[in-house]
């Protein structure tokens, strides 16, 4: 009996092997082991990485946030009034050329109106101060834009080509085509100031096909 035992202790997995009665308890001690060393390692496991998560969670430095900045609070808008050297050279020209040639074009039209409405009368009163009209009726038929120059940066010289209808209520007679030179300033807030009389200038010659 006790020379079994020692057998048994000395190659344990070749006695149960070798016990054909015992192999069905064997076979469940094996799982009963194999599950418990299974449930031991997946408990290490979890307890270990819940305390690797805890003490990373624990000793990690606070989470730095940037602010959130607000353009709007942080931007200075300049004052409208005023303006800069770099806020001169970024004044469109073309912009300003464009403007130019309207007022000059919208000034001949008033300039040469001759009617009873008062509107035109009271705008060119207050652009030419004491200036005389004519007392035959008049209106202008078209006024065109036909060249410009720059004698000085924001002053433009605009000439405008322009046909008049001169007559009564018998009828208006077709003027032959004239032209003014009007003479405006813009500001770079696109203020615009008429800097002389409109002056009268060549009409541009159109060459006819040949032959």
């Amino acid at each position: 009996m006790d020379q079994e035992f020692e057998e048994l202790e000395q190659i344990p997995w070749a006695a149960l092997a070798a016990t054909p009665g015992d192999s069905r308890a064997r076979n469940a001690s094996i799982a009963i082991a194999i599950a418990a060393i299974v449930g031991l390692v997946g408990w290490l496991v979890v307890r270990g990485g819940n305390e690797s998560t805890v003490t990373i969670a624990t000793n990690a430095p606070p989470a730095t946030v940037a602010p959130v900045v607000d353009p709007d609070e942080t931007t200075t808008a300049p004052d409208a009034t005023v303006y800069s050297e770099a806020d001169l050279m970024l004044i469109d020209v073309e912009d300003e050329e464009r403007l130019a040639i309207a007022q000059a074009e919208w000034l001949v039209r008033d300039y040469l109106t001759v009617d009873e409405d008062t509107v035109v009368a009271s705008r060119l009163d207050a652009i030419l101060p004491g200036i005389e009209r004519g007392s035959t009726p008049a209106y202008v038929e078209w006024a065109r834009a036909f060249a410009v120059s720059y004698p000085e940066p924001g002053t433009y010289r605009v000439e405008v080509i322009y046909r008049l209808l001169t007559g009564d209520e018998a009828g208006f007679i077709r003027q032959p085509a004239a032209a003014l030179v009007v003479d405006v300033a813009v500001d770079v807030d696109g203020t615009t100031q008429l800097l002389a009389v409109p002056e009268p200038v060549p009409v541009p010659f159109l060459r006819g096909l040949d032959g």
